[in-house]
């Protein structure tokens, strides 16, 4: 979108003011954006420092990136027969540095938001953890699937539900294979392979400082695991239907670790064998539970929410940063086609007509695949 103009000013012709809550890829995303319009973008984030490493791979769009951020250079990505890959550190950092260069962009870090007022006539406001109130004109919540704005949009329908499958994930890099193991060619696409009750997906990424040779990229995998709801129950991260969290690299219980390698050796194909089998024994697998989150509503007063806050799905069905673009594409639509504050509200409406049943439809896709996965692993439930 390249030439946007700045044009919303406040009836006193002050700049407008906008809080985005998280600085993952879809608030960096936004955050960008909007600035493109004349907005002043406070980013709320509650990690401590950028990410230097961590995280999954995920595939991108790189053109609607660019359509819709406005950044004319490459993102870290590797160029796949199939589709563009990275790793989410690699992507978020570079996100990241272009909104900090950018006037009218200030990230504030360890600042996580504990509640959200969403206005209507009135302001907004953003509560931080620290007691701290940020008045907004306009608040976006693209704080995830656990997302605090997504209880002030939709009270009634806060909360996303376990979608009954743990992902393990991890990355490898592949001059850390054993000697002999082949790596994959250049045009290696993304793969996905059946044993028992899992599957695993697979398919490469740049290396930590993105590097796409062969011999210095990374590999990825994505090992379903519709097995572990009591690990999840034990450690306190599900709740109910309500998972709390994530299982970080290094806590994997002996026995379970121990499990996952058996089947690894058993049952993968190299060089992703080799790559799990290490990835398990430096305790770099990490466990992400999917939930589904299908929105009801996606804007309440002044407060919008995008990606994974207004729509958790599953990589099973894929497009989910791409489904946050979107949002993001439609907020500055229709931003841009509003003259003053007093509008947000209205403009907000026609946000939620453009993107709720794209977004609801996207969820219900994602839930039957589940539904039609799950079912396969119990009938094939393996050891």
């Amino acid at each position: 979108m390249p030439g946007i103009s700045r044009r919303m000013r406040s009836e006193e012709e002050g700049t407008v003011q906008c809080v985005v809550v998280g600085g993952s890829l879809v608030g960096l995303s936004a955050a960008i954006a909007l600035s493109r319009l004349g907005i002043d973008v406070t980013v709320l984030e509650r990690s401590p420092a950028r990410a230097e490493e961590g995280g999954g791979g995920l595939g991108v769009d790189v053109a609607l990136l660019g359509q819709v951020t406005g950044i004319t250079d490459q993102p870290p990505v590797l160029h796949g027969v199939d589709r563009d890959t990275t790793a989410w550190h690699l992507l978020q950092g570079w996100l990241e540095a272009h909104a900090v260069r950018r006037a009218g962009v200030t990230l504030h870090r360890r600042t996580p938001a504990t509640s959200v007022t969403p206005g209507h006539a009135e302001s907004a406001s953003v509560v931080t953890a620290g007691g701290r109130s940020h008045r907004a004109d306009l608040v976006i919540g693209a704080d995830g699937a656990r997302s605090t704005v997504r209880g002030a949009v939709d009270p009634e329908h806060p909360s996303a539900r376990y979608a009954g499958v743990l992902l393990w994930r991890s990355m490898v890099d592949e001059d850390a294979l054993p000697a002999g193991v082949a790596l994959p060619a250049a045009g290696e696409p993304s793969r996905e392979v059946y044993a028992g009750p899992y599957r695993l997906v697979t398919y490469l990424v740049p290396g930590a400082a993105g590097e796409t040779d062969v011999g210095r990229r990374r590999l990825n995998m994505v090992w379903y695991d519709p097995q572990q709801r009591e690990l999840l129950r034990d450690r306190g991260l599900l709740e109910g239907e309500t998972i709390h969290g994530s299982l970080a690299p290094g806590t994997l219980p002996d026995p379970v670790r121990e499990r996952l390698a058996q089947f690894a050796a058993a049952n993968w194909p190299s060089p992703w064998r080799e790559a799990l089998e290490l990835a398990l024994r430096d305790g770099k697998v990490f466990g992400t539970p999917i939930v589904h989150y299908e929105p009801m509503r996606m804007a309440r007063g002044r407060a919008a929410l995008a990606g994974d806050a207004a729509h958790a799905a599953s990589p099973m069905v894929g497009g989910g940063f791409r489904q946050g673009l979107y949002d993001v594409a439609a907020l500055t639509q229709v931003l841009m086609a509003t003259a003053s504050p007093a509008g947000i509200p209205a403009a907000l409406g026609r946000y939620q007509e453009l993107r709720l049943r794209a977004a609801a439809r996207h969820v219900a896709d994602s839930e039957r695949a589940t539904a039609a996965y799950l079912a396969h692993a119990t009938q094939d439930p393996g050891t």
